[in-house]
């Protein structure tokens, strides 16, 4: 059994925890809990390689899907296929528990190298620069496309958590 089981993960602010990796699922699939301290969102992006599923455990999830946004609330779920541009949003100031399927199992290993393994005791907050660029980086090497409107390392505190009450639900000033 590889290492990443049960392991819990930060990627753009998100907690994930591998309840079952591809190495359990002989690749089909790998299963997440993520919570979301409910200023959070994922940069818009695209996977080429592999599809997600979302499922709201508690709380409310925006999955903006080819720009139309759709609005989670526990119990209801949503399917992201390859190919389209998508982004998930947790700015309700509460918190939120969703789980998150990769099909295949891709995305774990995309976490591992474009996240971070939560520390004891870290305090989850808006991802740093550095954290951003590797997520940037990461990226392409699993078929992700992160599309324009994630902020640039040099602003993203800024910009990611909408500092500037002009702030758009996409981070842009309007």
């Amino acid at each position: 059994m590889r290492d990443i089981e049960s392991k819990e993960f930060v990627l753009a602010g998100i907690v994930m925890k591998c309840l079952l990796s591809g190495e359990q699922t002989a690749g089909q699939f790998c299963l997440f809990e993520n919570k979301s301290d409910g200023n959070t969102k994922t940069p818009i992006h695209v996977h080429t390689r592999d599809d997600e599923t979302v499922y709201v455990i508690e709380g409310e999830l925006t999955a903006v899907l080819d720009s139309q946004p759709r609005r989670l609330t526990s119990g209801e779920s949503i399917f992201l296929p390859r190919g389209i541009p998508h982004q998930l949003t947790n700015m309700s100031g509460n918190p939120c528990r969703y789980i998150l399927i990769g099909t295949p199992a891709l995305f774990e290993r995309f976490l591992e190298e474009g996240g971070h393994q939560l520390q004891p005791n870290e305090d989850v907050g808006p991802p740093t620069p550095e954290e951003i660029e590797r997520l940037r980086e990461a990226a392409p090497r699993f078929g992700i496309t992160l599309l324009p409107d994630w902020p640039h390392p040099s602003n993203a505190r800024k910009v990611f958590y909408g500092a500037d009450s002009r702030t758009s639900a996409l981070g842009r000033l309007e």
